[in-house]
């Protein structure tokens, strides 16, 4: 495997290169069937974790593409005054109840209509407001999530669909609730709070306060550009709630009961952590309360999915495709690339004695192991741990050791991208002929 968001860079012979440009340009091969190639082999891997729960953190992305004449029929991204081309996605990828990703489960590309020119900000919110709900970009999180739940309770799994900020929209929550799944959508941005049924004067979050503590709860809160990783002590509070959802337009007055959970850290200094979620499980107990937070860490998951898949060593935005079909193949398969990588990090960390043939081939393994002899001259074990298999693989990709923090995404691609050659410099040895 050698990532890259250009096939040139990723196979080096003439003939892999035209074979794969045949492939991604052919219109006997559909991007819809490539994907639920991806999607089924997902759906096979939650399976086997033996779980009926599975998490599906939803999320949405731009990705900007080259397109200088407006030839490969992408759209315009990003803000209104920045004159972008490309593609939207929704992208819905399962997680493992211990954090571990599984997959993507549902993707949807789409293009958004040409710009209006001259409308202000306010011209545009009165615009949007007359729109049908299925003509707007919050649909996608409802369709991808219908189709997740669809393929996953075909295989007796029940899906819990987990939304950040985006997900507190009326249409969205009342789909989700609808729609029959488990879900935990955080509330909105600031100070924003939606009121409670029937008169709308008092808050949620005045109503979570006057509740009793559930107790604290530790959180392990990863390195950002911004902030270090760091333990966080979290207080939480959990009450039923009736939300009101006035009238709009066309829409009437509806309400929604839900359970509503409030987690804030304390003692977290310059910008603590504080989180409003919404939820449809029951919350009775603090071990009730700690599922739903460990269900909205499972978001973080997709975050790290998309800054490997558009960067990383994937860099999907970088690829020079003809045509919006072709890059929409392109795109899937570099997907499960980011989602391989972004595997190997977690079970390295979450299953560290788990065999490396859960996730390895025997051929990586092998050229792993005689790699590790002929580097360190020390014997191997016969099967290695995928915590040792992934360590190796990243000191292929450049990590210098634990005291830099454990082997992470780009480190990984990197030595990904080393192992293919030395798996396939082991195949011309033995079979140069059949090489």
């Amino acid at each position: 495997m050698r990532p890259s968001g250009k096939v040139s860079a990723v196979f080096d012979r003439t003939k892999d290169r035209e074979g794969a440009y045949d492939l991604l340009e052919s219109p006997h091969v559909k991007p819809e069937a490539l994907a639920e190639s991806v999607f089924a082999a997902t759906v096979a891997r939650a399976r086997s974790v033996g779980d009926p729960y599975v998490y599906v953190a939803l999320d949405g992305s731009s990705l900007a593409l080259t397109d200088r004449n407006g030839s490969k029929g992408f759209g315009p991204v990003g803000a209104p005054h920045r004159p972008v081309r490309g593609l939207k996605v929704m992208n819905a990828l399962a997680v493992a109840r211990d954090g571990v990703p599984l997959g993507l489960v549902d993707q949807i590309f789409w293009n958004r209509p040409p710009t209006q020119e001259g409308l202000t900000r306010a011209e545009r919110t009165r615009r949007n407001r007359k729109r049908a709900f299925e003509d707007k970009e919050p649909w996608y999180f409802v369709a991808a999530a219908k189709h997740a739940i669809r393929r996953l309770e075909c295989e007796g799994l029940r899906a819990w669909m987990v939304i950040d900020r985006e997900g507190d929209d009326r249409n969205i929550l009342l789909e989700l609730h609808r729609a029959g799944c488990v879900f935990t959508v955080r509330g909105g941005r600031g100070n924003w709070d939606r009121r409670l049924w029937p008169d709308g004067e008092q808050s949620v979050r005045e109503m979570l306060d006057a509740e009793p503590s559930l107790g604290t709860y530790e959180v392990e809160v990863g390195r950002t550009g911004r902030r270090a990783a760091r333990t966080a002590t979290m207080d939480v509070r959990a009450a039923q709630v009736v939300l009101r959802f006035p009238p709009r337009g066309a829409m009437k007055t509806d309400a929604l009961r839900l359970y509503a959970v409030h987690v804030r850290e304390i003692g977290g200094g310059h910008e603590p952590l504080d989180w409003l979620l919404y939820t449809n499980a029951p919350v009775l107990t603090s071990e009730h309360a700690q599922r739903v937070i460990a269900s909205y860490q499972a978001r973080w998951r997709v975050e790290e999915f998309h800054r490997t898949w558009k960067q990383g060593e994937c860099n999907v935005e970088d690829a020079q495709l003809r045509s919006q079909d072709a890059f929409v193949k392109w795109a899937t398969l570099l997907s499960a690339v980011a989602t391989r990588i972004e595997r190997l990090k977690y079970l390295s960390r979450r299953k560290p004695d788990a065999p490396a043939s859960c996730e390895l081939a025997a051929e990586e393994i092998e050229a792993l192991k005689l790699d590790r002899r002929r580097r360190t001259g020390r014997r191997t074990p016969q099967t290695p741990s995928i915590a040792d298999a992934t360590r190796w693989i990243a000191e292929l990709g450049g990590w210098i050791g634990a005291r830099n923090g454990p082997p992470g995404s780009v480190t990984i691609a990197r030595g990904l991208e080393r192992l293919a050659y030395l798996v396939e410099g082991i195949a011309l040895a033995r079979h140069p002929r059949r090489t």
